[in-house]
Formats: C-alpha cells, structure tokens, sequence
C-alpha cells in the first residue's frame, strides 16, 4: 500500500523547482540538473552537487523532521569521508523561503534554516563504475587496485561491540529474512522457496561461525551498500562513495558482507571474472580466508536484496512493460542466488613447479575461470613473519624466511586455510612449489580427508626463460616471492621429481609460450569430474 506524503514533501518539492532556477547558489552555476530518488533529490550544478533528504518516513528510515535530516547529512559527511574524503565538503542550510531559497556556505550559520543539504564535489555519471561496466572501461587491474583500497578501508573501520551473541546473531539474520516477504507477494517460483529453505538451514548451521566473527573483530562500521552504482572512477583512483548513514545496523556489519555485495554484482553482471580477481586480491590483503565460510551465505543475501528491491518496484509502476521488466529482474536474482547454491562440487589444486615458472600467472588465469579462492605461499609466508607483502630480507636459500622450520609452518597453514575453503565449497588453487614428495602427499591426504578431487598443475619452463625471470623479478622488488636464480639452482639440486602415479594425475604446463588457461580449466574440471 503507498504511502500518503509526509508533512514538508509539498514544501519540499517546491523548493526543488526553486532551486532549477535559481540564482541563489553561492558559485557560479551554468546549468542546473535534478536527480530524484526515493529518497533524495540531487541538484547538479555543474562543479558541485547538493543532496537534498526527502521529508519521508519509510520505516526502515525517517528523515521526516528538518531535525533528522539535519543529523542524517551530518553522519552521512562523517561516514562518507572515511571512504572518499575529496568528494564529500560539507553540509550546507539552505535559508530564505521555499520559492526563494538562498545556499549558504558550508560551515556557515544556519539560523533560519528551511532545509540542509550535503555538499559534493560533481562528477561526470559515466565515471560510475555501472556505466565503466556497460562502457567496456572496467579492466582487472581497475578491480585489484579497490580490493586494496576497500581492504585498508576496513582494516581501520571501527568495530561493532554488542551486548550478548544472540543480539549479534539477531543483527545478521533479520533484515536476511526480511528481503523474502515482498518477494514472495509478487512472484511464487519453487526457485523462491529452495533459496528460503537454503537460507534457513544456512543461518542455523553458520551461528557459531557468526557468533565467533563478531566476538573476533570482524563486525565492523562498513559502507553497506558497495555494489557498482556506489563506485566511481576519480583522478586518483576507484572511491566507493553513498554509504548508508539512516541504519546503523545495516552498515554495522561482517566485512565479509560489505564486499559480498560487489562480488554479486558482477556476478550477476555475467563478469566473474572481475569478481573473483576483487575477491582473491581482497583476501591476499586481509587474509581473512576464514571468513569465507560466511561468504556464501551473504552472497545470497544480497542477491536477495536485489531480488525485493526489484519486486517492491514492480507494485508501483505506471505501465505493464516497467512491471515485467522489474518482474525479470526478481528472476534474474533468484537465478543467480540459485546458481551459487547449486555450484558444484569444490576442487584441490596444487601447483607445481620451480621458482619462475609461471605458477603465480597461470593460476592467477584460473582462478577467474574454475572460478576458485587461491592461497599463495609467498604472502602467507610473509603474512606469518610479521612481513609487508613486498617486504625484502634478503634471505640466503634455505635461511631466514626460506628456512626448513618456516617452510615447514608455511605449508601447514596453507593446508589449514584450504581445508576451510573445501568445506564452504570453493575450488581451491594451493600456490606453492610442492617440490618435495612429502608435500605433495600431504596435499592428497588433505584431499582425501575432505572428499574432494586433488589436481595437480605443474608448471616448466627452459632454464635460461626461469634464470631470466627470477632476475626480472629481483629487480622489480615488487612481488611477495624474493627467489632469485641462488633458489631455483636450490631447488633443482634438492627436489623430488613426480613418480609415475603422481605423473599420471598431474596436468603439465609449459609456460615458455602463454599456454591455454580455458583448455587447462577444462582439464582440471575433467580431472576432478566437475
């Protein structure tokens, strides 16, 4: 049923026409845009825009009181410039009367204030990173680059304290099941229903999961709403802007959630493999790979959220066309919350080979293709020494962080962290050399304990390419590895060659020339009978 407009939406309205045509604006303005949400309006001035809370109460936010939006546009400018400080200036009063409306300067009084507005420096709409998207701008390294951005962004976020577990569970599973009602008024599908029952069994068998996230940090002050649309390209890099300032609880939240959300959206913009880049480079920076045990289950969530967007749209649509469009939309969602569910049955594979052989490349192709979560030895290495990823030490083969004791502990919580990924149901690439006979059974036995097929990809490439390799990288200082040529002759002298059976199951890669990422994939899946 729709709502009847809150007390000031009239006075409101005119105020915007004013401001189309007005010449109250503390700046030089050419030409002046309107932007209407269902929430706000936008006024595009051409250097600056200024957003403008609509007097509405939606129950899930009131901004019906000049009091409200006031505070609302004061936690908006304090949320938002922990995200993207050069966009968000200020908040601004709006003075003088609703059809003669005068903007004062931000920071300015704002006695006899009519409204408030947040002060933005514009920005060119085909910079969102939607229409970067549509536009064929959007490239891999663009996705990596905000992986460490939003990675540093949560990393100081503050974290969320709540006064018992099941109040923190109550948080993370209400406003889940809260996306279904209004799906299920407007359509009535068995897909619906499987991902209800999914979600249901999901929350139960994750509550001690959820529980110990919260009481580990993991629940932070996030942006809560990071999908494409709320991302823009700027001069000095990809910023996520808009986050929601009207509900603490649901910005309040996992960090796993926060970037589940971007992940689905490309997903469901058939671009997997941006998503999986963003999501291998996010957990390279964080390493909370134990977080994606509640991954899925956000994933869902947010194609959910979509889904009841798209279905509480349809009910107020002026044609029948805009009604079936919104309609596709609730099934395009639930297809793709379907299509994780359904995914099948994880992999293990290992990657074999010496230093310089292409091991990191090839299975940075495959993970955008299985699509899988890799772990690389050479960043857990350092992760588990205290050590910046490029960090240099200079370290003599077999000593310092190459000694037998860290390899020893390296390949021990490699093992561990794949064995979580196989059981939340991840294709798992293992980054590692796994030159020796031990290692390698170990990987199997880990395979085996799990119930999943073990692929092993081993990478080779000719002496005088590796030798080159490893003196292009050294010098570069810009990679976790610090092999140098010292290592791979190391290697050689020290490794155990595959036998006959391991020969048999393992998949062979020269990488003197690119070799085949899609025909690799097609193997492995046929390896593991995927």
């Amino acid at each position: 049923m729709s709502r009847e407009p809150e007390p000031g939406l009239a006075q409101q309205r005119e105020l915007i026409a004013a401001l189309k045509n007005s010449r109250g604006f503390p700046h030089a303005v050419s030409d002046v845009e309107i932007v209407e949400t269902h929430i706000s309006w936008v006024v595009l001035t051409g250097q600056f825009a200024y957003k403008i809370k609509k007097a509405v109460n939606l129950g899930f936010l009131d901004f019906s009181t000049l009091e409200r939006r006031r505070y609302f546009c004061e936690e908006e400018l304090r949320l938002n410039r922990q995200w993207s400080p050069q966009l968000y200036i200020g908040m601004v009063s709006i003075g003088g009367s609703s059809d003669r409306p005068i903007l004062q300067g931000e920071g300015e009084a704002d006695e006899g204030a009519i409204e408030y507005a947040l002060k933005m420096r514009q920005f060119p709409q085909d910079a969102q990173l939607d229409r970067q998207l549509d536009d064929g701008l959007l490239r891999q390294q663009d996705l990596l680059d905000l992986a460490e951005t939003l990675a540093a962004g949560h990393r100081t976020a503050r974290i969320i304290e709540y006064e018992n577990d099941t109040e923190s569970v109550g948080k993370v599973r209400a406003p889940i099941l809260e996306n279904f009602l209004p799906v299920e008024r407007t359509i009535d599908m068995a897909l619906l229903r499987e991902v209800h029952r999914w979600t249901d069994r999901e929350l139960i068998a994750m509550k001690p999961v959820l529980i110990q996230r919260r009481k580990d940090g993991f629940v932070r002050e996030c942006h809560g709403d990071l999908h494409l649309a709320n991302l823009v390209r700027l001069p000095d890099g990809i910023r996520a802007f808009d986050c929601i300032e009207f509900s603490p609880d649901l910005r309040n939240i996992d960090v796993m959630s926060d970037i589940a959300f971007l992940v689905m959206d490309l997903v469901a913009r058939a671009r997997q493999d941006l998503a999986y880049a963003f999501l291998n480079r996010y957990l390279e920076q964080t390493g909370d790979y134990g977080g994606m045990s509640v991954f899925g289950l956000y994933f869902v969530y947010h194609s959910m959220i979509r889904a009841k967007v798209a279905a509480i749209r349809s009910t107020d649509r002026d044609t029948e066309e805009d009604r079936r469009k919104d309609i596709d939309g609730v099934k395009h969602y639930l297809a793709v919350a379907v299509r994780w569910i359904r995914q099948p049955s994880p992999i293990l594979i290992g990657m074999h080979g010496y230093s310089g052989s292409g091991k990191t490349w090839l299975s940075s192709q495959l993970l955008t293709r299985l699509p899988a979560v890799r772990i690389r030895s050479d960043i857990e290495r350092k992760r588990l020494l205290g050590l910046e990823e490029t960090a240099s030490t200079e370290s003599a083969p077999g000593a310092g962080i190459y000694s037998q004791d860290v390899k020893q502990r390296v390949y021990s919580r490699l093992l561990k962290l794949a064995g979580g990924l196989l059981e939340s149901g991840f294709h798992t690439i293992v980054d590692a050399a796994f030159l020796k006979k031990t290692e390698r059974a170990d990987l199997a036995e880990l395979a085996a304990r799990t119930g999943v097929p073990v692929v092993l990809v081993s990478t080779a490439a000719a002496d005088t390419e590796l030798r080159r390799r490893l003196d292009v990288r050294e010098q570069a200082h810009s990679d976790a590895s610090e092999a140098t040529v010292a290592v791979l002759n190391l290697q050689r002298r020290t490794c155990d060659p595959l036998d006959a059976a391991e020969q048999i199951k393992a998949i062979p890669v020269s990488t003197d020339r690119e070799p085949d990422a899609d025909e690799i994939v097609g193997r492995i899946r046929s390896e593991g009978v995927d």
